[in-house]
């Protein structure tokens, strides 16, 4: 884990984090994708289950708990 990543786990002291910008989001925290194809992606998070619809969705950015997708959100449901 590089140290840019220690650092903002450091300062975000929270269960998870979504960024909603320009035909990006990026969520931090996840634990693990469940359904990730063009239109849906739904992801497992500690307390409650994010599914987001939209058009052209692809990930940019893959790491451990952490995701940047580009695209179109249409939608963003919290099933808890």
């Amino acid at each position: 884990m590089n140290l840019t990543n220690r650092v903002r786990e450091f300062l975000i002291d929270q269960n998870y984090y979504i960024d909603l910008y320009d035909q990006y989001i990026h969520v931090f925290h996840y634990i693990d994708i469940l359904i990730l194809n063009s239109t849906n992606i739904v992801l497992q998070m500690e307390h409650f289950v994010l599914n987001l619809k939209g058009t052209g969705f692809c990930v940019q950015k893959l790491e451990i708990h952490e995701i940047l997708i580009r695209g179109t959100l249409e939608s963003l449901v919290i099933e808890r």
